[in-house]
């Protein structure tokens, strides 16, 4: 797995997160931070992936919110994992709704 980005204290990832986390040791990360998606708020026009319940589509496309939900917590059971006991996640997410 290359680095997007590396300055030797600070690494970025980039790429299909379920992926990308799947290739990372065990409580090896002392920080995530991330801003998935919105659901139901705008397609970025990416390559469709296929989650773990069968669905094919890009996260924050899913026909009902229940369904969104159950494949950000697919993303975030690997991101616990790769959490260290002492690391931190910083997640960015909020209701498109809100607004007028």
């Amino acid at each position: 797995m290359q680095p997007w980005w590396d300055n030797g204290i600070v690494k970025l990832l980039h790429g299909d997160s379920r992926e990308v986390l799947r290739q990372m040791p065990d409580e090896s990360v002392h920080m995530a931070v991330t801003s998935p998606p919105y659901w139901a708020l705008r397609d970025y026009q990416l390559e469709p992936l296929t989650w773990g319940d069968g669905w094919r589509g890009s996260l924050g496309l899913e026909p009902t919110p229940q369904l969104y939900i159950a494949h950000l917590v697919e993303i975030f059971e690997q991101v616990r994992r790769v959490l260290r006991r002492d690391g931190t996640l910083w997640c960015n997410i909020g209701d498109s709704y809100t607004g007028s």
